[in-house]
């Protein structure tokens, strides 16, 4: 009887143990970040030139910004359209607002 009932409790200890270690968010952990930014096609990393045309620079530039905030890689990056956004934008040397890309990074 007392083997059972220490069979019992090794069971239910491990139960408990992996039951807590899944809800830890460990498993998240191991999911890439990924973070979104809006850039102006002014910044000077050529986002106006290489994502506006879809040029095959463009993945280079994307990929650029989001190693020089801390991550691996960029995993989209597109055109915003104007009623995306919600402030104001650095006009060009027209006048004319500059247009704004999103760029989603990953770690």
């Amino acid at each position: 009887m007392q083997k059972r009932v220490s069979l019992f409790a090794i069971l239910a200890v491990s139960v408990t143990a992996v039951t807590i270690y899944a809800s830890s968010g460990a498993e998240s952990e191991a999911k890439p970040k990924q973070r979104d930014f809006v850039v102006a096609g002014s910044d000077g990393y050529g986002t106006q030139e290489c994502l506006a045309a879809q040029s095959n620079c463009g993945r280079i530039v994307a990929d650029a910004w989001c190693e020089a905030k801390g991550f691996k890689a960029a995993l989209a990056y597109r055109k915003l359209d104007r009623d995306e956004i919600t402030g104001s934008t650095n006009a060009g040397s027209a006048g004319k607002p500059a247009d704004s890309f999103l760029i989603s990074c990953k770690d």
